[in-house]
Formats: C-alpha cells, sequence, structure tokens
C-alpha cells in the first residue's frame, strides 16, 4: 500500500516563522513604601476586575466598548483609579471572558495587571521605571539580564506587573525582528513521543529515562498524597492540597527546563548542519490517541505543545527553516521506500522492503523526507514529476516517480 497515494493533499504544511513577540521578564527593586502601593494596586485593580466582570454577567455584555459605556465612570470614582487604569481593567475583563462566557470571572486578589505607556515609562539607559501605583508616579529601579535589556529596546504595545512570592516583575512584550531563513536543501525530521520525548532523523533521543522515572515517581507520590487527602480531617485534605500545589508547580518547572534543553540542542545541530526542522502537528493529539490506564498519567503530562513552541522560537531566532507537518502515518510508513510497515511498540519492519529498525527513527526520517517534498518538491521522489502530471491531464497513464 502506499503511503503518497491517498494522503499528499492532506499531509504538508509549511510554517515558516517571519516574526515573533517574546517576554522580556524584568524584577522591580521598590522601595517597601513602592511596594506596599504596588500591592495597594494590585488589590485594588482586581477588586475593580471583578465589579465589572459581575456587572457584565449580569448584563450579558461582553465587548469591551459596550462594557466601557456601562461602568467606566461608576468604577473611576468607586475605586479611585485614573482613566487609564479603569480602561486597562475593563481590557482584561473583556479578554477573560473572550475565552468563557459560560460563567461568571473573578480575579485574584493578587493578580497581574496590564500596564501601557501612559501609565508606564521605561528608563532604559538608568535601569528605571517610572510606574503609576496608588495614585501617583512612582520611579523605581529594575534588574535583568543582557539578554533582556536586548529585548526591552524592542518593546511594543502593553506589560504585566506580577507579584510572584513577595517579588514585584514586570513582563513586557517585546518584537524581535527575525533573521531571514537560510535555504536549505535537507531537515532534520523530529518524531515526538511520550517515552522518547524527540528522536531525530539523526538518531539521538531525548529524555527518555530520566524524564520517565521523574514522572512515574510524581504519580506515585501524587497518588499517594490523593488518596490520605480523600479520607483524613479537613486540615489534612488542606495541607495536602498545598503540597499538591507545590509538587505540581516543581513538575512544571522541571519539564520546562528539559524542553528547553531539548529544543536548544535540536535546533543547534539543524542550524550546524546547514539543515532546517521538520516537527509534526500534534495538535489535538490527546483527543484522538488512546492509553492504557497505567499510562493515563504520562499521556496527561506530555508537554509536547510546549516543547514545539521552543523549537519555532529558537529557529527562528537562528534563522533556521521550520516545516510542520500532518503526522498521519508517519510512523507507519517506511522512510527508504515509503510503503507502509508495521510497527510493534519500539519496533518496526517494512512489508515491502523488509527494512527493520527503531519505530521512532524511522519516524523522524519520515517527517524529514515528507518535509523536504514542501521545500524541495522538484528532488522529493514523493512527488510526480511534471512531464507525469501533464501526462495525467492528457490521458496518460500516470505513475508515481520513485515507487517502482
Amino acid at each position: 500500500m502506499l503511503f503518497f497515494d491517498s494522503i499528499l493533499a492532506r499531509i504538508l504544511q509549511t510554517a515558516y516563522l517571519v516574526g515573533m513577540k517574546l517576554t522580556a521578564q524584568v524584577k522591580l527593586a521598590p522601595t517597601p513604601d513602592q511596594a506596599a502601593a504596588l500591592t495597594k494596586t494590585l488589590e485594588t485593580a482586581n477588586r475593580a476586575c471583578t465589579a465589572i466582570a459581575a456587572w457584565a454577567w449580569q448584563h450579558q455584555t461582553f465587548g469591551q466598548y459596550a462594557i466601557h459605556q456601562g461602568v467606566y465612570r461608576e468604577v473611576k470614582v468607586r475605586f479611585g483609579l485614573t482613566a487609564q487604569m479603569g480602561v486597562r481593567c475593563i481590557a482584561k475583563v473583556a479578554d477573560a471572558y473572550k475565552l468563557d462566557r459560560t460563567r461568571p470571572r473573578t480575579f485574584k486578589r493578587h493578580g497581574s495587571i496590564a500596564y501601557d505607556d501612559r501609565i508606564l515609562r521605561w528608563y532604559l539607559d538608568q535601569d528605571e521605571v517610572s510606574i503609576w501605583a496608588d495614585g501617583k508616579r512612582h520611579r523605581m529601579p529594575f534588574v535583568c539580564g543582557e539578554r533582556q535589556h536586548q529585548l526591552l529596546r524592542t518593546r511594543q504595545g502593553e506589560s504585566d506587573l506580577v507579584l510572584v512570592k513577595g517579588t514585584f516583575y514586570l513582563l513586557a512584550t517585546c518584537t524581535v525582528i527575525d533573521p531571514s531563513p537560510a535555504d536549505v536543501t535537507a531537515l532534520l525530521g523530529v518524531d515526538l513521543g511520550i517515552t522518547e520525548i524527540a528522536t531525530t532523523s539523526d538518531g539521538p533521543t531525548f529524555g527518555s529515562v530520566t524524564l520517565s522515572a521523574y514522572r512515574l515517581r510524581r504519580q506515585k507520590v501524587r497518588k499517594s498524597l490523593q488518596a490520605k487527602g480523600n479520607t483524613r480531617s479537613r486540615s489534612t485534605r488542606k495541607n495536602t492540597r498545598r503540597v499538591l500545589k507545590g509538587l505540581s508547580g516543581k513538575e512544571r518547572r522541571y519539564q520546562t527546563w528539559i524542553n528547553h534543553t531539548i529544543s536548544k540542542q535540536i535546533v543547534e545541530t539543524a542550524k550546524d548542519t546547514g539543515r532546517g526542522i521538520a516537527l509534526e502537528d500534534l495538535t489535538g493529539i490527546r483527543a484522538r490517541t488512546t492509553v492504557r490506564k497505567s499510562q493515563r498519567g504520562l499521556h496527561t503530562s506530555w508537554a509536547f505543545a510546549q516543547l514545539r513552541a521552543f523549537i519555532e522560537y529558537k529557529a527562528a531566532l537562528a534563522g533556521v527553516v521550520l516545516v510542520v507537518v500532518d503526522p498521519r502515518y508517519t510512523s507507519q510508513t517506511c522512510a527508504a521506500c515509503f510503503h507502509l510497515g508495521s510497527r510493534h511498540g519500539k519496533a518496526f519492519v517494512c512489508s515491502h522492503c523488509g527494512r527493520a529498525c527503531d519505530a521512532d527513527l524511522n519516524g523522524a526520517q519520515t517527517i524529514a523526507a515528507v518535509g523536504a517534498a514542501v521545500i524541495q518538491p522538484e528532488d522529493s521522489p514523493l512527488v510526480c514529476a511534471l512531464p507525469e502530471r501533464m501526462g495525467q491531464a492528457a490521458g496518460s497513464s500516470p505513475s508515481l516517480q520513485g515507487w517502482g
């Protein structure tokens, strides 16, 4: 059975990135009085957001302009906000209802609030900001690394003020001008998975043993804590939830670090060898696949979307071409003859040419071949030659080049 016969039109799509927005994170260093003013501003703004959201829910009015017309003046007077801070609170509520209009929205006491250039000014040469808080302007220093400082010079739009464990940060949206992707004739294929987080068409795999063992240990700890929380006193349940929340944050940070490390190595390998990168589009994969009960925890914690996002922006910054392909049949197709074979766990065997190899490696090589058909269709064995297409249109018997 030929792989490319029936799904050529569906399997290829390119995703060349020509621009992106990154977030520069800076740490504020306010005095105790300034920190108190910032804290009060966060609390007041979020109380205002909750009140605005309640009004919007009551009147079933969710557009920013309509909410503004209904509550703007009252919010300014009731909460003592400046005109622009009131506008930002209304925008925050409208954005929240864009995501979910099935229930009234509420906002955390110390949730983030957005500042624009009317109420926040950056002095990059002095490493200081002038920020509105509790009725007046406060000028305070900030601390960040050299990379963040460079990003701030491309800052555009709003910056978010956040409070994390007693420390204030500003998250500034920055626009990065990406280098034009270099012309390439070959791609590094990347197969994403649960056991092997990523396998490249060159053969290396990433994060299989260490991360899987870490995930299993965390899964057992969570299961034990959840069982204890369901059977003990109210105070025990409260403490259990607190511990589970801390474990969740630790696992998430560890997963993020792993994905950063893997994505960096993949992009560096592609750049050093003068190739692009071919990835599979796994959007909605959890809804389309089922796993054994013992594997559900690993399946749920599989952060493939984050890994793809990291590869995308690192590739764009490095000027590496990125191609995204449909994942259907890539794990079942022989990378040597492009016929469908059989996969059982980690083993792949082609029933046409007899090739036997690691299934993840074969999948990565197939992804590389499919991606190469996008950027160099004239050289790909997966694409019909032009004379044959013309012959097909004229009524002659077509044949796929390279299929034997």
